[in-house]
């Protein structure tokens, strides 16, 4: 249980890395701009609540 925790975390944290670090940059932001920001990290918040709500 507590594996299967921290690996979620993990899983998390390298996702918004992913996210912010690489692909908002260099793919979303020369291609739509703000707008494409705010709904990437809408997505990614999305995701990361599901991720949490699923560790019970």
């Amino acid at each position: 249980m507590k594996r299967q925790v921290v690996l979620r975390i993990l899983l998390i944290g390298m996702l918004h890395s992913f996210l912010y670090l690489w692909f908002v940059p260099f793919v979303v932001f020369p291609m739509f701009g703000s707008h494409g920001i705010l709904t990437t990290v809408l997505i990614a918040l999305l995701v990361s609540v599901a991720l949490f709500c699923s560790m019970s």
